[in-house]
């Protein structure tokens, strides 16, 4: 007998709902927005009417800082799926600046999406109220400096690089994802507006 498992769900501290994200690809880019500096907030948006019908979505919406944008994942659904003219029509309702086109070569790009997924394996560790001041202020102090300068600037008790992942995944800090996380990577405080991961660009 085959029981139905539940779709696999997202959340961050970007995000207003639990968003459905069963597809890696969907996932990946979830995280990637997370991290994402210029990404201010992600929507969910499951349905649409367009003339009287009711038509399902399951569309996603990056309020960024240069505007707000309908995501097409192109390359999970199928040619004349109607879902692309329910995106249309959500992009015209919601205000938004236009349409991006995601493909998995675009959320695939390395470093930036194993740099993305190992940071986000540290989601669930909560840093320390002493850990986060550490690095808060060293930040603070210090301004903007590369991830492999904060252990010794930072006395933290657990691995200060895993805390400032940890730190990353609740939005307290940025980290500048595009060359991978070779130590060069620049840190600093959070909502500083740095465009990190970019696509459409």
């Amino acid at each position: 007998m085959k029981t139905k498992t539940a779709a696999a769900l997202f959340v961050s501290f970007k995000t207003s709902r639990a968003i459905p994200c069963g597809l890696p690809l969907r996932r990946d880019f979830m995280i990637q927005s997370t991290l994402d500096a210029g990404v201010r907030a992600i929507e969910y948006h499951p349905t649409i009417v367009l003339d009287d019908h009711a038509i399902k979505t399951d569309a996603i919406i990056l309020d960024r800082d240069d505007g707000r944008y309908v995501i097409d994942f192109v390359d999970a659904r199928p040619p004349g799926d109607p879902r692309a003219e329910g995106l249309l029509q959500l992009g015209f309702e919601q205000r938004c600046t236009g349409i991006i086109a995601v493909t998995a070569a675009d959320v695939g790009r390395e470093p930036r999406q194993s740099a993305a997924r190992h940071v986000w394996f540290h989601a669930s560790m909560t840093a320390t109220s002493d850990d986060r001041a550490q690095v808060l202020d060293a930040l603070d102090r210090e301004g903007p400096v590369p991830l492999r300068s904060l252990p010794t600037l930072a006395a933290t008790r657990r691995d200060t690089i895993q805390v400032v992942f940890a730190l990353a995944c609740e939005g307290s800090v940025d980290i500048d994802l595009r060359a991978g996380l070779d130590g060069r990577a620049i840190v600093r405080g959070g909502s500083l507006g740095l465009a990190g991961l970019r696509y459409g660009t």
